[in-house]
């Protein structure tokens, strides 16, 4: 059975849009190359998601580490309204959710600054019951703990829950704690996952 659908945020919800931002910026390709694999796709940024480490620890460690692009880092830092931009079909999604009766989460591993800059503006979050942010919470995905918070704080039973997620690292975090996952791989595939589960979004 399954009362509590419980999704991700990033790639599922909105868009985690680094190179077209960068680009928006008008960075060069090749910039928009080397920050993406030396500044966003690091354990650096995981250390911001769990909270670790500030927006102006970034700044300073990539100007430092990448002198040739610190005018491109410092613009990335001081613009990061533009890192991301919701799915047109998430708050229509949650909302059709919640009218067929299912509770309605979301857990996010999230820097602490970009949330505070994002999440406000995301028109789904009303929609949502709860949800629990990484970086308020200094701890992540897939650590087990992390699940579990929702079970502690927000009273639902996790072996109800499904839990929509683009990773499978994520994913197999979620069942390990008797939750149902499910990969995201586009909107289309998941209203198609979710009818073969019997969940019907109109």
């Amino acid at each position: 059975m399954i009362s509590t659908i419980v999704f991700d945020v990033g790639d599922v919800l909105v868009d985690f849009r680094y190179e077209d931002h960068m680009r928006d910026l008008g960075f060069s390709e090749e910039a928009v190359r080397t920050l993406s694999e030396k500044m966003v796709l690091t354990e650096f940024w995981g250390e911001m998601d769990l909270g670790l480490r500030t927006e102006q620890d970034a700044r300073e460690k990539f100007c430092r580490e990448l002198p040739e692009l610190r005018q491109e880092v410092i613009r990335f830092w001081e613009n990061t309204q533009g890192l991301v931009r919701e799915y047109p079909y998430a708050q229509p999604l949650l909302h059709s959710l919640k009218a067929l009766g299912y509770g309605v989460y979301v857990l996010s591993n999230y820097p602490t600054e970009t949330a505070e800059k994002h999440w406000p503006t995301f028109r789904f979050l009303p929609e949502a019951d709860g949800y629990l942010i990484s970086g308020f919470e200094k701890i992540a995905k897939p650590d087990p703990k992390f699940y579990r918070l929702l079970e502690e704080r927000f009273d639902v039973n996790l072996s109800e829950c499904l839990f929509i997620d683009d990773r499978e690292k994520n994913i197999a975090g979620a069942e390990a704690v008797g939750m149902k996952g499910l990969l995201f791989t586009g909107y289309e595939k998941l209203l198609q996952d979710l009818e073969a589960l019997g969940i019907k979004v109109n």
